[in-house]
């Protein structure tokens, strides 16, 4: 028995009772439409409930279609970049998976190479570059970093002034 039934067999028991009180049937009556009124609601609600339900799970379905694409754009853009044979920054550094942001540009604190931030003196544009460019000496006799917006010089250095203040070390 459900809880129409339920309703209509207390509507009906008030009507086929013999009250002596007409006050007490209708007390019986007005609980009763509360009653009625409360069930209208709660079925009410199972039906939204159902259809927030149905509506989730289209959601969900959804996101799980998007998840899909991603991964496959995700292996397509591995695949291109291999062609093309680019390389992440997490590929040129360090190979590893975190997430901070201090020490190098892919983020991890284990690679030795750090970023230098300048401030371009024309146009203030940030301009960062590895600090391994600074390691190589030998090669290069003048390191001039351009700003890639304005083309201004942000950062020279000069390897002869190490090695020529190596060499004076060496000479006492």
């Amino acid at each position: 028995m459900d809880i129409y039934t339920k309703m209509a067999y207390l509507k009906g028991m008030l009507e086929g009772m013999d009250f002596e009180d007409k006050k007490e049937k209708k007390l019986f009556a007005a609980m009763i439409d509360i009653l009625d009124e409360l069930v209208e609601a709660v079925d009410d609600l199972y039906e939204e409930q159902d259809e927030l339900q149905e509506y989730v799970e289209s959601i969900d379905a959804d996101l799980e279609d998007a998840e899909e694409l991603l991964d496959i754009i995700d292996e397509d853009l591995e695949l291109v970049e291999d062609i093309l044979g680019i390389e992440t920054l997490e590929d040129e550094c360090c190979d590893m998976d975190c997430d901070c942001e201090e020490g190098c540009a892919c983020g991890c604190d284990d690679c030795e190479d750090e970023i230098i931030e300048v401030e371009c003196p024309e146009c203030g544009e940030t301009v960062c570059f590895y600090d391994e460019m600074m390691d190589d000496e030998g090669e290069y006799d003048t390191v001039e970093i351009l700003c890639p917006k304005c083309d201004a010089v942000v950062y020279t250095f000069e390897s002869e002034l190490i090695e020529d203040i190596d060499d004076e070390d060496i000479a006492f």
